[in-house]
């Protein structure tokens, strides 16, 4: 499995990336998994150089199923997780590094680890992003080793951009969504780069949408049906399914540094490796891919679905 430096880190993470949040949650098209079913996952990311672990404390219980499974296992994996998501009254000056401490605190005991890999944000609200305690708290954190490397969880450029020039020096990654709908953020790439900070990729499948059957897509999300029939016309063309043109293109991809993939179970985890396996880069360089490129936001961001 190709691997990949994070950003100003000494971490070298893989290609391919484990997402969690259906470990905990329903999630879209997937249901909450049992310890036996994470279990067998987790086995398979091991067998096949996967390292590289995503989850959160909003995630329900998936923490504390990856940590059963590390109390278990020689402790292989890099792990990132993310800090609750804080409220407005949450993030007085105060208090703030008192909840940025126990959610960490909460997060290693579920874990069952001393120390953390990599620590993200999954907010970005002003009210949080602009604390001076936010950035000092995670340096003394970076600085006395019980953190690694510090992400944050975007979903667009103009944020992105602004926390670069505000606090880039911090960041290690941002957590984006990208899948071959949605590459907004591909104008961001070599600015990002000139600042040493990496790209880790989410929502490859846009959370189920692209593979899903036209006739199963929900009645808001009605103007995909042209894009997704281009799709299955050039994934035709290759003899691929959608669904595996759809993980080629972002494993593909040189903007992308680790791709977040969740999966129902140890066979789809093997399905999507089998995928780069099977085919080369190379296959996709004939294609027009513009023709599938979704501009219309409303479209591809899943926080603008309410029917969902």
């Amino acid at each position: 499995m190709i691997k990949n430096k994070l950003g100003k880190t000494q971490y070298y993470v893989s290609k391919i990336a484990l997402g969690t949040v259906q470990f905990g949650l329903d999630y879209g098209f997937s249901k909450k998994k049992s310890q036996y079913e994470v279990d067998s996952i987790l086995d398979c990311a091991s067998r096949n150089g996967i390292n590289f672990i995503d989850t959160a404390r909003e995630y329900g219980d998936s923490e504390r199923k990856i940590g059963d499974y590390i109390s278990r296992h020689s402790d292989e994996f890099i792990i990132a997780t993310k800090l609750k998501k804080f409220t407005e009254s949450e993030t007085n000056s105060a208090l703030l590094k008192d909840k940025i401490l126990s959610s960490l605190d909460e997060s290693l005991k579920d874990l069952k680890l001393q120390n953390l890999d990599v620590l993200q944000l999954h907010q970005t609200d002003d009210y949080l992003i602009n604390k001076e305690v936010l950035w000092n708290t995670i340096n003394d954190l970076k600085n006395d080793g019980t953190l690694g490397a510090f992400g944050i969880s975007v979903y667009g450029t103009k944020e992105t951009l602004e926390l670069v020039e505000k606090y880039g020096d911090a960041i290690d990654f941002f957590q984006v969504p990208y899948n071959i709908f949605d590459r907004r953020i591909e104008e961001l790439k070599y600015f990002l780069e000139k600042h040493s900070i990496s790209l880790v990729s989410r929502s490859t499948f846009l959370k189920g949408i692209i593979p899903c059957e036209i006739s199963e897509l929900p009645s808001e999300l009605e103007e995909l049906k042209p894009h997704k029939t281009r799709l299955q016309k050039e994934a035709q063309k290759l003899s691929m399914s959608t669904s595996e043109l759809a993980m080629l293109y972002v494993y593909c991809s040189k903007h992308i540094g680790s791709i977040l993939l969740g999966v129902n179970s140890s066979s789809e985890l093997e399905s999507n490796i089998d995928v780069i396996k099977k085919y080369d880069c190379a296959a996709l360089e004939n294609i027009d891919f513009s023709k599938v490129l979704v501009e219309n936001t409303l479209l591809i961001d899943p926080r603008k679905w309410t029917n969902f």
